[in-house]
C-alpha cells in the first residue's frame, strides 16, 4: 500500500512538459492526422477519416486528443466549416512522431533481415552460389539484399506481373532450370505452398527449394 502510494506520487511530481509514452498504434495514428491537417488546413473530418484509414469515429476521437493536448488549434471558418491548424507545439510533437515511427520502422526491418541472416546461414552459402529468387515483392527485396550481404553476384529472379526488380530483368517462371542454380528461394510468404507445388510440377527440383519462416522446408534444413 505504502509502495503504490510512494509510486502514485512520484508519477505525480513528473514535468508536465515531459512527453507522455505513446503505443506505436498511437504513433502511427496521430502522425497520419497530423500530416493531413498539415497538408490541408481545410480538410474535414470525412476526409481525415478517409485519408487516414481510420472511422469516423477514431478520428473524433484522436483529433479531440490532439486538440486538448495542444497540438492542433480548430477554428470557425463559416457556420459550418471549420480550420484545423498545427501549433507550434503541434509541430514539435510531429517531428519527435516522426523520428519515433521512422526509429520503429528501422528496428523492425534489421530485425526481420537479422533473422533472415539467420536462416541463410545453414545453406552454406559463398560468392560462388548462383541462386534463383521466386517473387517480386518486399521479402524479395529483403532476401537479395541478403544474399549481397553473404558477397553473392549470381543472382536470377523470376515472378509475374513485373519486368524489372532493383533494375533487373524479371524472368518467367516457366523459363525457372533449377539445375543452373544452387538454391531457388520461394519469396511469396502467402502463397508458398501453392508456388512451391507449380514449380515441382514444372520440374524445379523439390530438394533445391528453400522456404522460410516455417512455410514447409526452411532455409535452415540445408542438403
Amino acid at each position: 500500500m505504502t509502495r503504490n502510494l510512494f509510486v502514485h506520487n512520484m508519477n505525480n511530481m513528473r514535468s508536465r512538459s515531459e512527453p507522455e509514452p505513446i503505443n506505436a498504434d498511437q504513433v502511427e495514428r496521430e502522425l497520419l492526422l497530423l500530416d493531413e491537417v498539415s497538408r490541408d488546413a481545410e480538410i474535414t473530418q470525412r476526409q481525415l477519416s478517409k485519408r487516414a484509414g481510420l472511422s469516423l469515429g477514431l478520428t473524433n476521437i484522436v483529433l479531440r486528443n490532439l486538440t486538448q493536448k495542444g497540438y492542433i488549434r480548430i477554428s470557425q471558418a463559416s457556420w459550418k466549416r471549420w480550420l484545423y491548424n498545427l501549433t507550434p507545439k503541434g509541430i514539435s510533437h510531429k517531428v519527435r512522431l516522426t523520428v519515433s515511427y521512422i526509429s520503429r520502422v528501422m528496428d523492425d526491418y534489421n530485425r526481420v533481415r537479422a533473422t533472415l541472416g539467420e536462416q541463410l546461414d545453414p545453406l552454406v552459402l559463398n560468392e560462388e552460389s548462383s541462386i534463383a529468387i521466386f517473387g517480386t515483392g518486399e521479402f524479395a527485396e529483403l532476401i537479395y539484399l541478403g544474399l549481397k550481404d553473404h558477397g553473392i553476384e549470381e543472382i536470377d529472379i523470376y515472378g509475374l506481373g513485373k519486368a524489372r526488380f532493383l533494375g533487373m530483368p524479371v524472368r518467367a517462371p516457366a523459363s525457372l532450370n533449377s539445375e543452373r542454380y544452387d538454391w531457388v528461394m520461394l519469396a511469396d510468404l502467402g502463397d508458398a505452398d501453392e508456388a512451391r507445388e507449380d514449380l515441382i510440377k514444372q520440374g524445379v527440383s523439390a530438394d533445391k527449394l528453400v522456404e522460410f519462416f516455417g512455410n514447409g522446408r526452411g532455409g535452415g534444413s540445408g542438403r
